[in-house]
């Protein structure tokens, strides 16, 4: 789970309506403003200019436009689109890549055979002291 994550905890009636207001206000404040005010400033364009008049839908559309445009142009560090072919592995990774997978593969069949036998006994690890002990009797 994510470090910091806020929860926001709707309950009842009045939760809701003002999750309804805020969302409201919010698609208002950002949606539906800016795409009449580009409307109305694409018809008084026009007044000056042989253009046509827009109505509030081409209004949302050029504001859109106008949005998404300014958020890729914004960061110029990081571009949020890019085009560019795939590198290429060189010989050498390509290599260390095909041996890696040799021996995956090789690891995931050595263990389905010993999974498949079933009689295998898993290794109990014995302490040091133990061991120690019973070298030093064998020694002896």
């Amino acid at each position: 789970m994510r470090k910091n994550t806020k929860i926001i905890q709707i309950s009842g009636l009045r939760g809701i309506l003002m999750l309804i207001f805020v969302a409201t206000c919010l698609a208002a404040g950002f949606i539906a403003f800016p795409a009449i005010m580009a409307m109305y400033a694409w018809n008084y364009a026009g007044n000056f200019v042989a253009i046509p008049v827009i109505n509030i839908y081409q209004g949302l559309m050029l504001w859109a436009i106008i949005a998404i445009s300014g958020f890729i142009i914004n960061d110029r560090k990081k571009f949020l689109i890019a085009f560019k072919a795939p590198g290429q592995l060189s010989d050498e990774e390509m290599k260390k890549l095909l041996d890696r997978v040799k021996v995956q593969t090789q690891a995931q069949t050595l263990n389905s055979m010993v999974l498949k036998a079933g009689d295998v006994k898993p290794v109990e690890k014995k302490e040091k002291t133990e061991e120690i002990s019973e070298n030093k009797k064998e020694n002896v």
